[in-house]
């Protein structure tokens, strides 16, 4: 009678632990299923898009919350809406340094050839200077004064008679008559003028003589001024002027003026020739002047 009751209570368990080990078995089935089917979703989801994308271009009324998902999802990344790269990596050597100096300068490229404007507009210019051939521009301008001089002379100076002598030292222009002065062609103690150019030149001396009395007169007593050209009086062209002395003597003046060819480096200065009996004195601030009048 006691065994029964122990046969089937050792039935009961067997089958208690046969059905947890099938439990487990099927658990570990439906697991690995879960994580087949979730890698088989996501290696699939690329091609769905395809086949899902692909009907929404031939009819619109299909469209669905998962298509426009996808639409979006694969047209986020164009237009505006495209990423922007990364900055460039630095270079391995540090920050680039300042700029080199400046190069030698290369030789002259060849002439750039005249634009159809640019030629008509010279043409027209050459035919106008051609019709203006011998139209002086500058005739009704005022010319330009480049050399002039004025001296006075220094002190009197006495003249032996029956002897020729040239005039000198003459004083430095006062402050009033610089304005007359251009160029530093006059030599003051010397009194000679050297012409810097070739040209025509405008000599005025204006000299005080004074003579005492005579007790002896001749007729061809006289006095002669003369502005000469390399102090040679006689063979040279001269600007001179010729006064009798009286018997009474006195004081006057000789006044010459006169326009010489002057070759450059060559000079002018003003001789007194004495030829009366007595001596005279040429007194001071005694005038010689002179300007280009042009070449």
């Amino acid at each position: 009678m006691l065994a029964r009751p122990t046969q089937g209570r050792r039935a009961q368990g067997g089958t208690l632990m046969a059905m947890t080990m099938i439990m487990m078995m099927l658990a570990v089935v439906v697991e690995a299923a879960s994580v087949d089917e979730v890698g088989g979703e996501e290696s699939d989801e690329v091609l769905e898009e395809d086949e899902i994308l692909e009907p929404l271009t031939s009819d619109l009324s299909r469209v669905s919350p998962l298509s426009s998902w996808l639409i979006f999802r694969r047209n986020s990344n164009k237009g505006d809406n495209r990423r922007t790269k990364g900055t460039r990596r630095t270079s391995k050597h540090g920050l680039p340094g300042p700029p080199g100096p400046q190069g030698p300068r290369g030789p002259p490229g060849p002439t750039a050839p005249l634009l159809p404007q640019q030629q008509e507009v010279l043409k027209e210019l050459q035919l106008r200077l051609r019709d203006m051939e011998g139209v002086c521009f500058q005739c009704d301008a005022t010319p330009r004064v480049s050399t002039s001089f004025l001296g006075r002379l220094l002190q009197d100076v006495i003249v032996p008679r029956r002897s020729l002598l040239e005039l000198q030292p003459f004083s430095q222009p006062s402050d009033s008559e610089r304005s007359l002065q251009r160029g530093r062609s006059f030599n003051s103690s010397s009194g000679r003028f050297t012409a810097a150019v070739s040209g025509f030149y405008q000599l005025t001396a204006s000299l005080l003589i004074e003579s005492g009395d005579r007790i002896h007169t001749r007729l061809r007593d006289s006095v002669r001024a003369a502005v000469c050209i390399e102090s040679l009086c006689q063979s040279n062209l001269s600007v001179d002027s010729v006064v009798g002395v009286a018997a009474a003597g006195g004081t006057f003046s000789i006044l010459l003026t006169g326009t010489l060819h002057l070759q450059a480096a060559e000079y002018v200065s003003v001789f007194v020739d004495n030829s009366s009996g007595s001596a005279l004195s040429v007194l001071q601030d005694s005038l010689f002047s002179g300007i280009l009048l042009g070449v």
